[in-house]
């Protein structure tokens, strides 16, 4: 038999229905297709805590030492392994608004590598001009004076630019940038803290702030915590990751693609037994039916792997395509042990049998 005859034959069925693709394919994707999603949207389950986590300042470090810190050496830590971005504040004199000259305003003086911290915690910070050219306001303060990037404030110091506007939710994070002014000041002199943003956390990294501190002090003196402790002190997106109740996704297509394949197969034992009897050779029966259920195992994929597109990229704050590959490998063994199903229940289908499948018809 011809390996045309065998695919002609395997085309033939697939386009009259003798398959019952459209069934199984269907079957495939209701059942490899949302075990991948589940899994799918269990990864981004965790990476949209991890964002929550990091944005919420969970990730940045303090160590307080009042006037102990090194400016210098504090905004040098930015780029050291894991640490995003560092920088030093220190209080500065309350100044009075014309706008509002009631109320003296609180600022905090802060190093650059400060300013460039602000937008990497919370929302992201709305920036008008470069940090150096004007003052940085709390979106609490900024709706207050009606004040954006780029516009004006008179103060009792004189007229100062707004440089940016940065947001300063109350998810539990320390309150010192709350409702203030910040002025951007060079990394000369000493500070009051010293900021990092460490991600993924790493306490080794942490102890480098103690660097930052000039001198011998007692150990009351120097503290390092986190900036918000709302969350819990660590994040290990990597045994969340191990510990998913999906992590056995794949294994669970390998399951469903084998019953697939073997059910495919053995729906239509008195057709195989017939074949046999009209003594067709069982290699070239057994690659018909392979051919038959890797076309609607491919369209099942294919549909799948699609809809695992939307389910990894909806909400993901990481790049969506590693997360889909994982979702991927599920449907990829799926689709696979369904032509190892078909050829166990082709094999096993015997042409003895061939009256006893006939009555149970």
């Amino acid at each position: 038999m011809r390996a045309s005859a065998v695919t002609g034959e395997a085309w033939r069925n697939l386009l009259s229905g003798t398959t019952k693709a459209a069934l199984f394919a269907t079957v495939f994707v209701a059942t490899v297709g949302v075990v991948a999603t589940l899994d799918v949207r269990s990864v981004v389950g965790v990476l949209q805590s991890a964002e929550e986590f990091a944005a919420s300042g969970a990730a940045v470090q303090v160590i307080k030492a009042d006037a102990q810190i090194d400016g210098r050496r504090c905004d040098t830590l930015a780029g050291t392994g894991a640490i995003a971005a560092a920088g030093a504040l220190r209080q500065g004199a309350p100044v009075r608004l014309w706008a509002m000259p009631g109320a003296p305003i609180q600022t905090i003086e802060a190093t650059p590598g400060l300013i460039a911290l602000l937008p990497l915690i919370g929302q992201p910070a709305l920036a008008g001009a470069l940090p150096s050219d004007g003052v940085w306001l709390s979106a609490d303060l900024a709706q207050t004076l009606g004040a954006s990037p780029g516009s004006t404030i008179d103060t009792d110091t004189g007229r100062a630019t707004v440089a940016g506007v940065y947001t300063w939710p109350d998810d539990g994070r320390a309150r010192d940038l709350g409702y203030v002014m910040v002025i951007p000041v060079p990394t000369d002199g000493t500070f009051s803290q010293c900021w990092a943003r460490i991600w993924p956390p790493d306490d080794d990294l942490s102890g480098l702030l103690f660097t930052t501190v000039n001198g011998a002090t007692s150990g009351n003196q120097v503290s390092l915590g986190q900036l918000n402790t709302s969350l819990g002190a660590t994040f290990d997106a990597r045994a969340m990751l191990n510990g998913r109740l999906t992590r056995q996704a794949p294994w669970a297509g390998i399951l469903i693609g084998l019953a697939l394949g073997y059910v495919a197969a053995r729906s239509r034992r008195l057709e195989l037994a017939s074949a046999l009897h009209a003594r067709v050779p069982r290699p070239q029966l057994t690659l018909q039916h392979l051919i038959e259920t890797g076309a609607w195992a491919a369209a099942g994929a294919v549909i799948a792997a699609a809809g695992l597109l939307w389910a990894a990229r909806l909400g993901n704050p990481d790049p969506s395509w590693t997360t889909w590959l994982i979702g991927v490998r599920t449907v990829a063994a799926g689709a696979a042990t369904t032509l190892l199903g078909t050829l166990i229940g082709v094999t096993t289908s015997r042409e003895k049998h061939l009256f006893r499948y006939t009555k149970d018809r």
